[in-house]
């Protein structure tokens, strides 16, 4: 049995030549197989490079990602030293605070200062406490520390608030220039000679002297009475009030808020007194104490 062939006639352009090719079967399978073959193995060469790229741009996008995240730890790492700086001045700064508060002595008049009580409102387990040991955890603990003290420095704010206010609303300025002359307490009565209780301070002054405020307050009385002739009582809060007597004129009106030095009024000599002079008391809830405890000295 004879070969089986294929022929392939090929015409040149232009030209009368024809040109005739003969191939086995075989060859024309074999070369089919080839063909196929080859696209395959092109097709896999192709894929594996494909892989191989997308390979190559994780690992760039790797390399990228491993530089920002070294970046970053540098920046954490600066990060967590300035805080940690900033927490220990913080620290230093409040433990002078809370040392001035503490030794203030009119911080610890008991008005401001409540029982010695507190903790932290969170359970941390043990195995989270020994547990917080990177860098990222790290800064938490450290901005939690910065909100702990952010909390103690409101409070510290808090206190001092309250001792400023205290401050301002204690008569401790002196009223009126001028020397005691007649002390708080036991004395002879200057007309008769009796003995009896004064319940204030008498301070010297001329006709027409200037009254200020020895705190800040506000007017609750104004008017003449009895032997204070004309009488000013000002209201400086938490109980407090201060009274002046023997006045020849009223400067502050009733329900007016006065400042600490704000003129108030003018020394006189209405009501029962020998010459010009200021009576001036300290009350507490309304009962009499010694003006001299919450003046300055001299």
């Amino acid at each position: 049995m004879g070969k089986s062939f294929y022929t392939f006639i090929i015409v040149q352009n232009a030209s009368s030549r024809l040109h005739k090719i003969k191939l086995p079967v075989r060859a024309i399978y074999l070369l089919g197989a080839i063909g196929v073959l080859s696209f395959f193995v092109a097709v896999g060469l192709g894929f594996s490079y494909a892989k191989m790229a997308f390979k190559a741009a994780d690992y760039d996008k790797l390399q990228a990602e491993n530089t920002d995240l070294k970046v970053q730890q540098k920046n954490l790492q600066m990060a967590a030293r300035k805080l940690g700086e900033k927490i220990s001045n913080l620290e230093n700064l409040s433990e002078k605070i809370q040392n001035l508060i503490e030794n203030d002595p009119a911080t610890n008049r008991g008005k401001l200062n409540g029982p010695a009580v507190g903790g932290s409102k969170v359970d941390y387990p043990t195995a989270e406490l020994l547990g917080r040991m990177n860098l990222k955890t790290g800064i938490e603990v450290l901005k939690d520390h910065t909100t702990e003290l952010e909390d103690h420095f409101s409070m510290q704010h808090e206190v001092l608030q309250q001792r400023a206010s205290l401050l301002r609303s204690t008569p401790n300025l002196w009223p009126v220039k001028g020397a005691i002359t007649s002390h708080y307490g036991n004395r002879a009565d200057p007309f008769n000679g009796d003995a009896e209780m004064h319940l204030g301070l008498d301070i010297s002054a001329l006709y027409g002297a200037q009254v200020r405020a020895p705190a800040d307050g506000k007017v609750i009385y104004a008017q003449r009475m009895a032997a204070y002739g004309n009488l000013l009582i000002i209201d400086h809060g938490n109980g407090m009030t201060t009274r002046y007597g023997h006045l020849y004129r009223f400067v502050a009106k009733v329900g007016q808020k006065v400042k600490k030095g704000e003129l108030i009024a003018l020394v006189g000599t209405t009501g029962r007194t020998t010459a010009p002079h200021l009576h001036y008391e300290v009350r507490v809830n309304d009962r009499p104490k010694n003006p001299r405890n919450y003046l300055p000295k001299g």
